[in-house]
Order: structure tokens, then sequence, then C-alpha cells
């Protein structure tokens, strides 16, 4: 048994999920007991539009099966990293650990979080599926989406990234300080800190509800990831810019070109600019949705224990 005196705050992001809710903090009361940490649990209703979910959190509150419990309700739906980063503003503990509510991150697994992070004192510890079971297509695009953001971001080499990870107070009170639109918290906590362990896990079965990371969701967040993170875009339209003028000007000096200037012109360029107006509406949308501040959540309550 281990003597810990630390806090640990328990982030459940939850839209639309209630039946595995209960399991859920069963089997975190019964690993985070036997293993005797103090923890508090903070469920996000992520404005969920099944109202069971939010009635079973009260059930779970007022059972007092566990002493700590927190519930925050959206108006909306905001997203799992806002609901995150709510869970975070509202923590009381000195490690913040955040998993799913469907149970595909298993309770069971907590406790080698907790000790990855004791042992190596490590800022952040991700923890990470020994073998997925997403489908073909799905693998496919994480794959490289994955591949893209490691070149983008430059992480630390074996560092892989998850929705399920402990973290220190200190790096999440600097996390939260990030004013970004549409945030990936795991991204903003690398651009914090490089002392970053993971961990091997098992996959839990999912009970309920679907992964909000589908294929569209995942060739979102790569545009994101260039867009927020990367000169990589505009810089390729400078080089292009560069070569198209090459090209033009040579044209005077050699006729024989014009052939492969009109070939550039109307088969690369014109397709390239076109698309380029629709990455400029892109940057100004953000631009002015960053310069509104417009707020990543909207709280409609907090639910605190009696």
């Amino acid at each position: 048994m281990v003597d810990d005196k630390n806090l640990y705050t328990i982030i459940i992001p939850v839209f639309n999920i209630s039946n595995s809710l209960v399991e859920l903090a069963d089997r975190i009361q019964a690993v985070m007991t036997s293993e005797n940490h103090l923890f508090e649990i903070i469920f996000i209703d992520d404005g969920s539009t099944n109202p069971e979910t939010l009635k079973t959190m009260k059930d779970i509150q007022k059972s007092g099966s566990i002493n700590d419990v927190t519930i925050i309700s959206f108006f909306k739906n905001f997203g799992q990293q806002a609901a995150i980063l709510a869970g975070i503003n509202n923590s009381k503990g000195n490690y913040l650990i955040t998993m799913d509510g469907d149970l595909e991150h298993r309770p069971e697994d907590l406790p080698l979080l907790i000790k990855e992070q004791r042992d190596l004192n490590h800022d952040v510890v991700f923890a990470n599926f020994k073998e997925k079971t997403h489908g073909a297509i799905k693998k496919f695009f994480s794959t490289i989406y994955t591949s893209i953001e490691r070149r983008i971001l430059n992480y630390p080499e074996g560092t892989k990234r998850s929705a399920f990870w402990i973290m220190k107070k200190e790096v999440g009170e600097q996390v939260v300080k990030f004013n970004s639109l549409n945030p990936s918290l795991s991204i903003l906590i690398i651009k914090v800190t490089n002392k970053i362990g993971s961990v091997e896990i098992s996959q839990g079965r999912r009970n309920e509800g679907e992964s909000a990371y589908t294929v569209s969701k995942l060739i979102f967040l790569a545009s994101s990831l260039f867009i927020n993170n990367s000169g990589f875009i505009l810089r390729s339209y400078l080089f292009f810019g560069l070569i198209t003028a090459i090209i033009l000007t040579s044209t005077i000096f050699f006729r024989g070109l014009n052939n492969l200037a009109a070939f550039w012109l109307f088969f690369i360029a014109l397709p390239l600019i076109l698309i380029g107006f629709a990455i400029i509406g892109e940057y100004l949308f953000r631009i002015i949705q960053n310069v509104e501040k417009q707020p990543l959540y909207l709280i409609r309550e907090i639910i605190k224990k009696d």
C-alpha cells in the first residue's frame, strides 16, 4: 500500500454517455482506495442531449461512495478539449488525470501512470494503447496525422500522445494560459514541457458511444495543426510564387518556354491560387475569432457535493 499524501484530480469529459459512468466511478474508487490515493472526480457534461447523462452524474454524487465529486455542466457541446480545460480550471489536486468516460481507459491502469510519474518525476505521463482496436481506415489516417504532428512539433523521441494522462498541476496552470482557438491540450503540453514519459496499457472495451476522433475530425485536426503551429503552408506559397515568377520571366528571354508557362499557369498556378483563397479565408476566419476572444466554453452550473 502506498502512503501518498497527494491529491489526484480525475477529470472525465462526458457527452451523451450514462450507462458506463457508474461502473467507471466504482472502479476508480476501488483502485484509488486500494492504493491509498486521495482523489476527487470532476465530471464535465459537455452539453449532452441525453438527460440520463447529467442524472447519472448526480446519482453518483449523491450515492456517497466517493467523497469528492464535482459536476460541471455546459450550455452546449464545446468539445473534449474545452471540457478538460474547464476541469483543470476547477481542480483542487496537485496532480491532474484525464480519462474518457466510456471505459476504453481502464481505471486499473491508474497506478501505472501514477507510479511512472512518481518514480521518474515526469511533468506529464501519457498512457498509450499497445494495440488499438479501431478500423483500418481510421488507423491509417491516425498514423498519418501522428507522423505529421511529430515532424511539426518535434516532440521528445518515443513520446506518444493520448487523451489518458497524468500531469503536475503547475503544468496545467501553464497550459490554460494559452489563448488558442481549437486547442489540443496534448500539443500545448508539449509546448510547455519536455519532461514527458509514457506507459503502455491495454485498450478497454467501450460500453457505449462512439469515438469523437472520426476520420473527418482527424482531417480537421491536421489542418488546425498546420495553421496553428506551422508556417509550412505560407512558406510553400512563397516558394510557389517564386517558381511562377521565374517561369513567366524566362518566357521573355526563351520563347520556347511559352508552352511550359501556359501549362504551369492553367494546370498548376490557377488551381493553387484558388486553393490559396480558401486557405487565406480560413486564416482570416481564425484571426477574427481570436480577436473577438470567444470563450472556449460556457458553464451552465457547477454542482458540488453537499
